[in-house]
């Protein structure tokens, strides 16, 4: 991962923790941040796991746990946008 991607994502780190801690804007906050397929596989090479990767969940909610109020929630969400679909969390709920 070079330097701007790595700074594009701590920018988008930065503003989705914004859009969390908006009330009318925390259930949209991965949508409204400018949350990509892409900048979640840079996101996934920041913590060593790839969203398609056995691991990711765990580990994003490791890094995201002091950072966010959900951090299953976000993580959850940056699962959403890579896969394009909620199908990925089995019979559960399909938000």
């Amino acid at each position: 991962m070079d330097i701007l991607d790595k700074l594009e994502t701590e920018e988008l780190l930065r503003e989705t923790i914004e859009y969390l801690n908006d009330p009318e804007l925390k259930e949209a906050a991965v949508k409204t941040a400018g949350w990509t397929k892409s900048s979640v596989e840079k996101f996934g090479n920041t913590i060593g796991k790839g969203p398609g990767e056995k691991g990711f969940f765990d580990a994003c909610v490791l890094k995201m746990k002091r950072k966010v109020d959900d951090p299953e929630g976000f993580c959850a969400s940056l699962k959403d946008k890579y896969y394009g679909n909620t199908k990925w969390r089995g019979n559960g709920d399909k938000k």
